[in-house]
């Protein structure tokens, strides 16, 4: 079963997504596999500095905080960040989710919407979290960032990113997302049922 998890930053998919490691569970972390292409694609480097200037790489290394201050800087510049990375991100993901040769294949991608890759998905899961609460996560797991300089972010994705109203999306609250998908997975190891939360 190939499952699909997205929601805003902070709303808990991937809380929810690593309740699921087991032997016969492959949990790809979207956010991650981006960064990785990132530091290995000079294609995708070139582009970058390109767009966003000569501060996002060095050393055939990308710069992850400057580009994040640069590219979070306006909806324009966080759409060009999209569009530069999307096409490669897809194209490195899809080979990974369609392949894969576990029971069950948890993509947790908060941009699965805006990637327009639903169809790869038996379902589609967006994990619902009130901004009062996502802001406070974001804050504890970035703790040099300011207040109002996550909250900006936060709104900026939210603008170019509407939750999806279309009927491939199960719509949940973080608290129920994990056990809805545990009750439709096909398969799930008597070890993962025993485990619990890592």
């Amino acid at each position: 079963m190939r499952i699909g998890i997205a929601g805003y930053m902070g709303a808990g998919k991937s809380t929810c997504a690593h309740t699921f490691y087991s032997l016969n569970t492959t949990i790809i972390d979207a956010d991650t596999e981006a960064k990785l292409l990132m530091q290995s694609d000079s294609k995708l480097q070139t582009d970058l500095k390109e767009a966003f200037g000569e501060s996002v790489a060095g050393g055939g290394k990308i710069c992850f905080s400057a580009l994040g201050r640069v590219a979070f800087s306006s909806v324009n510049t966080l759409l060009t960040l999209n569009k530069i990375v999307h096409p490669p991100l897809v194209k490195h993901l899809q080979p990974r989710v369609r392949n894969n040769e576990n029971a069950n294949c948890i993509l947790d991608a908060a941009l699965i919407p805006l990637l327009n890759i639903e169809s790869w998905f038996d379902l589609c899961v967006w994990v619902d979290s009130p901004f009062e609460i996502r802001l406070e996560r974001l804050k504890a797991k970035r703790a040099g960032m300011e207040e109002a300089e996550l909250c900006r972010r936060m709104r900026l994705q939210e603008e170019i990113m509407p939750v999806p109203q279309n009927n491939r999306w199960i719509r949940l609250p973080d608290s129920e997302c994990g056990q809805y998908i545990k009750d439709r997975l096909e398969v799930i190891t008597p070890d993962a049922k025993n485990r619990g939360n890592p």
